[in-house]
């Protein structure tokens, strides 16, 4: 029955589509157009596009045909003459796949599909996609006038900075570049003391086809390594990955400088055997069927750089080290849950290669298991995630890395924590429970650290009055940060059995706002304590409330002020210091996109014990644009720009009370893309 029912509606179909032919004498006629090859081996960005009909077609039919590119009418771009429709692009086509399409409509609104296309755009035969984008800016600045300055600037100065990227690529292959660069007429603000220099740069090559991909990176980057023995190392250097297309194999090696490098000094990074560490990283899917779900990875560096310590005469330590860390990553139950552990052992000499004692071997751990009970299920039209998990941390007490510096040693360390998630609400919870002298040396203290760190926000959707406008409430939203650290001391070392540590430290932030069509406003506040219960220092509070706004007085006018009162209280000295800040800012538009200024005043009072100096400011621009910027067009705009700040105390110093400066200023920018 199903498959009768099916016959009978494909005939009512074929019926509707005859009656829609014959009821239109245009659609009348059968006829095929042809798609015209390109004039050249391939089909450029801005070829026009030509459609070969029928010699023998009635010419009434032209004035009824219309063309599509990608679902886009461009009927008005196209002409007719005997047996021919030429389309002339508006603007170039990307490079890739795009669908054609030629249309009759006819007298009583039917159409009729009378030919589609799929064109391929290309750059040339051996690239298919290239693109270049850059974003160049510079600006002349002449100052005018100065008073009270120690160290003024020169009266005309230059600088330039801008972003570059270009890619270009095929199926199979892509190649990509981006980098900035930094220009400064004043020497000793230049980057490595030189007028102009390379900022960073990334060179990256890719390659991939069925069965197996591969790439190469050049330049500063990150190798997307994450391990307890190399996590977050962004450096300059060389890195390639291989591995088969499905990822059940694949490894990184790389070559990265040890310190944080820009400019042009070292453009590899790797020229130091001194200053780099080398490694891979290998991960392995083992089990075809859960090779989306289990993934064992390891991790090898060695290799020398500074850790920032300083030997005798002020020389720079060079460190040497070595890890390695083993990961099993897993997902469970439709990923529900999630089990996740690894070791990593790291030896690293603290004292200098070669020097002193010998390098330290240490260990760590790590184990996460966390799960989504609610994963995939909505609430009210809303999207519903929930995850509860628990992570168990353990780095030896001389544990180091250089490839991780940014790791915490010698702590033990088991955290529970959630995140909820629903539509228009947020909350994070996290409790860490951590012990320090994890190996247990008596020359050290055992110190016992809770935590607790809870962040939450809300912003509810408000629909709209029926004429567009929002309630007496507008557009409310609200955030809410609150942390908890208890320190304390639960074993004294041998060296020093006198010291002790037992301190609470609590803060709280809120943050409370609404949104209208033309204005807005925000209030926060911030409590921070601090008790120190053997009063080795003092117990303080901090109080910080801040409110500000925005306000659109009219289209050429804007208002931002901004109200802060801090108090800070020293509760052992029954001291308290307060401080009034008030901000006005404002944007000005004399005549749209030619003419604009934008004023800013700050004033700075402080009360209560001790003398301090009070402060106001006043900057502000006058823009006149004589030239916008746009795509492969220059900008050009002239500014006069300034500040002035005023000092009130009763101190003897060598900054003048009054000090200010104005400049006047050309600007360039051009954007440029391809």
């Amino acid at each position: 029955m199903r498959s009768a029912g099916r016959g009978f509606e494909a005939l009512g179909f074929a019926v509707l589509i005859f009656g829609l032919a014959v009821s239109s004498p245009s659609l009348a006629q059968d006829w095929v157009p042809e798609l015209r090859a390109p004039a050249g081996e391939t089909r450029g960005r801005s070829d026009p596009i030509v459609i070969d009909l029928p010699a023998d077609l009635d010419p009434a039919v032209y004035p009824r045909l219309a063309v599509e590119v990608d679902d886009i009418d461009l009927t008005a771009f196209a002409t007719t003459g005997p047996g021919i429709l030429t389309v002339t692009l508006p603007e170039p086509l990307t490079t890739g796949d795009h669908v054609v399409r030629l249309i009759e409509r006819g007298d009583d609104g039917s159409i009729a599909e009378r030919g589609v296309w799929l064109v391929e755009v290309r750059h040339s035969a051996l690239i298919r996609d290239l693109t270049v984008n850059a974003d160049l800016a510079g600006e002349v600045n002449a100052r005018v006038l100065n008073e009270g300055l120690q160290t003024p600037s020169q009266h005309v100065t230059g600088e330039s900075g801008g972003d570059v990227e270009a890619a270009a690529g095929d199926e199979t292959w892509r190649l990509s570049a981006q980098g900035n660069y930094i220009y400064n007429s004043q020497l000793e603000l230049g980057l490595e003391q030189r007028n102009f220099d390379l900022g960073e740069f990334r060179l990256d090559g890719d390659f991939q086809n069925e069965d197996v991909f591969a790439g190469l990176t050049v330049g500063n980057h990150d190798t997307g390594i994450d391990s307890l023995v190399m996590s977050n190392f962004n450096r300059r250097g060389v890195s390639m990955r291989v591995g088969t297309a499905d990822e059940r194999i694949t490894a990184t090696g790389f070559v990265l400088r040890t310190e944080s490098l820009v400019g042009t000094r070292h453009v590899l990074g790797i020229s130091h055997d001194e200053d780099r560490v080398e490694g891979a990283s290998v991960s392995l899917r083992p089990i075809g069927a859960l090779k989306e779900n289990l993934v064992l990875t390891g991790v090898y560096y060695n290799g020398e750089g500074s850790d920032g310590g300083f030997g005798i005469g002020t020389e720079e330590v060079i460190n040497e080290g070595d890890g390695w860390s083993v990961a099993v990553d897993s997902l469970w139950f439709e990923e529900r849950v999630r089990l996740r552990g690894e070791f990593a052992e790291a030896t690293f000499d603290f004292d200098g290669k070669d020097e002193g004692f010998d390098a330290e071997t240490a260990n760590a751990y790590s184990f996460l298991a966390s799960v989504e009970p609610l994963r995939g299920t909505t609430l009210d039209g809303g999207i519903l995630n929930w995850t509860i998990g628990v992570q168990r941390e353990q780095i030896d007490t001389f544990f180091q890395s250089l490839a991780n510096p940014g790791i915490r040693p010698d702590r033990e360390t088991t955290s529970i924590f959630t995140d909820f998630f629903w539509d228009e609400f947020t909350a994070n919870l996290q409790v860490d429970h951590e012990y320090s002298n994890v190996d247990d040396f008596d020359f050290l203290p055992t110190d016992r650290t809770i935590r607790v760190y809870f962040n939450g926000s809300y912003t509810p959707f408000v629909e709209p009055e029926e004429d567009g406008s929002l309630p007496w409430y507008g557009q409310p939203f609200f955030t809410v940060n609150a942390s908890v650290t208890d320190i304390e001391r639960v074993e004294r070392s041998v060296d020093f059995p006198a010291d002790d540590a037992n301190n609470v430290s609590r803060s709280l932030t809120f943050n409370l706002g609404s949104n209208y069509e033309s204005w807005s406003w925000n209030v926060s506040h911030m409590i921070y304590s601090f008790e120190d219960e053997i009063n080795f220092t003092s117990d303080t509070v901090n109080n910080t409330t801040g409110l500000s706004g925005y306000f659109l007085i009219d289209d050429w006018l804007t208002l931002s002020p901004t109200v802060q009162y801090d108090v800070f209280e020293d509760k052992d000295l029954g001291k308290a210091n307060r401080t009034v800040n008030f901000g006005l800012a404002s944007d000005i538009t004399v005549i749209p996109q030619v003419l604009t200024a934008s004023l800013s005043y700050n004033l700075n009072v402080r009360t209560g014990d001790g003398d301090t100096p009070d402060s106001s400011s006043l900057g502000g621009e006058v823009v006149w644009t004589l030239r916008e910027p746009d795509a492969n067009r220059l900008g050009i705009a002239l500014a006069f720009n300034g500040f002035i700040q005023e000092t009130n105390d009763d101190f003897d110093n060598s900054e003048d009370d009054l000090q200010y400066e104005a400049f006047t200023t050309l600007r360039l920018s051009l954007p440029v893309v391809y």
